[in-house]
């Protein structure tokens, strides 16, 4: 086959190489230059080339010359000049369209091992990271790709498969965000973990949770067995055989009903309590003196081998929303068919993900933490664990290529928050936006909060120490934490030291 791919950006540059690696004859073409591309896809770009993958950038007249197929990157609008052109040549038999699905189904051939994947909204990186370790700890060789490899998941898959990381281990745990289902929908999955569905994402589609979750919906396409956490009943509940798991958090529900605006229909209601959740779920999760328990029951369950039913219980050291995401990884391992044993050692193991509620340090008697939440039910999960305590939250821009309403998460972040700093940096998308600032602290309605509008994160750190006083908590929200992790825990720590000195 020789193909040529449209579009260079992210959905394009994975298509393109997958397809190179299996011996096909492969162009990529993008109206931009090659310069014009962030450094890392730059990268990525001559890296391809060096495999064989023909660039044709910085042209809006792409050339079909010698090619038989062809694929169009979603990108693309589809009123575009070249549409017209692309479906001309299908119609008169000259292209042959390759879709998602046939990405998929040669993903599918080159992932010879059993394979977990894991989507949801948020949780999707601390439940693989939690899998992996339950997984290694039972003596597999594991094939781990989550966010902390790479900031676009399809990518950092194709990348493994062509470094031919299949063929070296036991099982895979993928992370699969929505972006990256659209390619691999048909890759078949032993346990597919859908950790929830919540708000996020909307401006994808058409402002439709309905179309969101449907696409969320995908991962049970080619999955032996899903397990799902109990918010996701309400968007799932015609799926037959789903495992339900849920973790008891009175606390959690209570918050969440009481914020308009969030996706909690259910939970508000006197029947879905997290009581009578618990007892429609099949794993029920609980925290009690360090202790992380589960109590299961599988029966009737298919493709479930294993114990059938049980409990488990070890002690655990990451807390928040740490708790509900182990339970949804031993779900998965149960599922699986490891025993109770090799489960506990491994939760026993987990020590949290880099960027995940983690714990800096003490900075001249504040408490320091790194979180990457940016939706409602992250920041109720994070922002409580500090009963009692003065909360300095640096907030960063919430917006990454998706805009979120910063006006109802600045009103969640103020119910927990004694000093609100607000940074305009969009570390995700390089750019300073300040008009994020007031739209973020237009939701905060105490007076009594302290409010600071910054341009950059470091500012943001070195400020946190003024506004600060020795036990008190200083804890960075925001996405830059999951898609810029280095940079943005860099930033923050250098205001942070740069505070410790200059308002000793």
């Amino acid at each position: 086959m020789n193909c040529i791919v449209i579009g260079a950006g992210n959905a394009g540059r994975p298509v393109a190489r997958i397809l190179n690696h299996i011996g096909n004859k492969v162009r990529i073409t993008d109206s931009k230059n090659l310069e014009k591309f962030p450094e890392k896809v730059q990268e990525t770009l001559l890296k391809m080339e060096e495999e064989g993958v023909e660039l044709q950038l910085g042209s809006n007249t792409p050339d079909f010359s010698g090619v038989d197929s062809v694929y169009v990157s979603p990108a693309i609008p589809k009123k575009a000049p070249i549409m017209e052109e692309i479906a001309s040549k299908i119609e008169n038999k000259e292209l042959k369209l390759v879709s998602n699905e046939d990405v998929s189904s040669i993903i599918n051939d080159l992932i010879d091992i059993d394979t977990i994947g894991i989507t949801g909204t948020v949780g999707k990186t601390s439940t693989s990271h939690a899998i992996y370790e339950i997984f290694k700890n039972a003596g597999y060789k594991v094939w781990l790709c989550s966010s902390r490899m790479g900031n676009l998941l399809s990518e950092t898959i194709i990348d493994g498969i062509v470094r031919g990381l299949p063929k070296e281990n036991d099982i895979a745990v993928l992370e699969i965000p929505h972006g990256t289902l659209g390619i691999m929908f048909k890759v078949h999955l032993k346990v597919a973990v859908l950790t929830n569905i919540y708000i996020d994402h909307l401006d994808e589609f058409d402002n439709s949770m309905e179309k969101y979750a449907a696409r969320k919906r995908m991962i049970s396409c080619s999955s032996d067995l899903l397990v799902a956490g109990a918010p996701c009943r309400k968007y799932i509940g015609d799926l037959k055989d789903t495992v339900f798991y849920c973790f008891n958090e009175p606390e959690f529900a209570s918050e969440l009903s009481n914020i308009e605006g969030s996706d909690s229909e259910d939970v508000s209601k006197k029947s879905e309590t997290p009581e009578y959740e618990n007892s429609k779920c099949h794993i029920s999760g609980y925290f009690e003196n360090g202790m992380l328990g589960l109590k299961y029951n599988l029966e009737g369950v298919p493709h479930v081998s294993g114990n059938k039913s049980g409990e488990l219980k070890t002690p655990f050291k990451p807390l928040g929303y740490y708790l509900e995401n182990s339970i949804g990884a031993a779900t998965a391992a149960l599922c699986y068919g490891l025993d109770e044993k090799s489960i506990e050692k491994g939760l026993s193991k987990f020590n949290g993900v880099p960027g995940r509620l983690e714990y800096v340090g003490d900075y001249k008697g504040r408490d320091v933490y790194l979180d990457p939440s940016h939706v409602i039910e992250g920041f109720i999960k994070a922002l409580s664990l500090f009963p009692g305590r003065n909360l300095i939250v640096l907030v960063e821009n919430f917006d990454t290529a998706n805009s979120r309403d910063k006006e109802k998460l600045g009103e969640v972040v103020a119910r927990y928050a004694n000093v609100m700093i607000c940074s305009a940096y969009n570390e995700t998308m390089d750019r300073l936006e300040r008009h994020v600032i007031p739209e973020t602290f237009k939701g905060v309605k105490d007076p009594n909060i302290l409010k600071i509008g910054v341009d950059y994160l470091k500012t943001a750190g070195e400020l946190s120490i003024k506004y600060s006083k020795p036990g008190d908590v200083i804890i960075h929200v925001g996405p830059g934490a999951i898609t810029s992790y280095d940079s943005t825990k860099f930033k923050m720590m250098s205001g942070i030291e740069e505070g410790c000195k200059k308002y000793e």
